[in-house]
């Protein structure tokens, strides 16, 4: 049996890549798999966060152990705590569906490239950066303002790296049903579909 294709989306914060992969997903490829990272951080339970759905919540001695067997690609450290993403389950998801997606940051995103050569990666960016600030203000889980900054620091920098993956994608607020098409005409140009 052919193994999937795995298409990931790399971004700044806010900038959508959930939303875009819940409608691929739910209008486009019902068959189709979702990596699911692993976190140190407490689920958000007022933002309905629920084990196995959006993360695997384990605690940093589980975190650790599993980085120690070389479970993951890669792993970082963010002031919530550790994240990372599962070798083997995206291994299992790519045998079990034809299409597989998820979302990385910068530098998780190159190391996978450099292990999964033939993933397509994808790069969400906003027209403005404004838009992720009011994005993250908006949010029901109100953090304090210098969070928000030092996430609006972290997505500037981060934009720096827009032309180092497969595709760069334009997310222009208010206009996500142009997005999804455009990504749509990305992936029938590869062989997705």
């Amino acid at each position: 049996m052919k193994k999937g294709q795995l298409v990931l989306f790399i971004g700044p914060t806010c900038v959508g890549k959930t939303t875009l992969i819940g409608a691929l997903r739910q209008q486009y490829f019902p068959d189709s798999g979702l990596i699911v990272s692993y976190t140190t951080r407490p689920p958000r339970t007022e933002m309905g966060e629920q084990n196995g759905v959006g993360y695997f919540f384990v605690t940093e001695e589980e975190f650790l152990a599993m980085e120690e067997r070389g479970d993951f690609y890669e792993s970082v450290k963010r002031p919530t705590g550790f994240y990372a993403s599962s070798r083997k389950q995206v291994h299992e998801l790519l045998d079990q569906y034809p299409v597989v997606f998820g979302d990385l940051d910068v530098e998780g995103a190159k190391v996978v490239k450099e292990m999964e050569p033939d993933s397509l990666m994808v790069f969400l960016y906003p027209d403005d950066l404004a838009d992720l600030g009011e994005r993250l203000r908006a949010r029901p889980i109100k953090e304090p303002e210098e969070k928000i900054l030092a996430r609006l620091a972290a997505a500037q920098e981060e934009m720096q790296h827009r032309d180092d993956f497969d595709v760069a994608l334009l997310n222009v607020d208010g206009q996500f049903e142009d997005t999804v098409a455009k990504m749509l005409e990305i992936l029938k140009e590869r062989g997705i579909s």
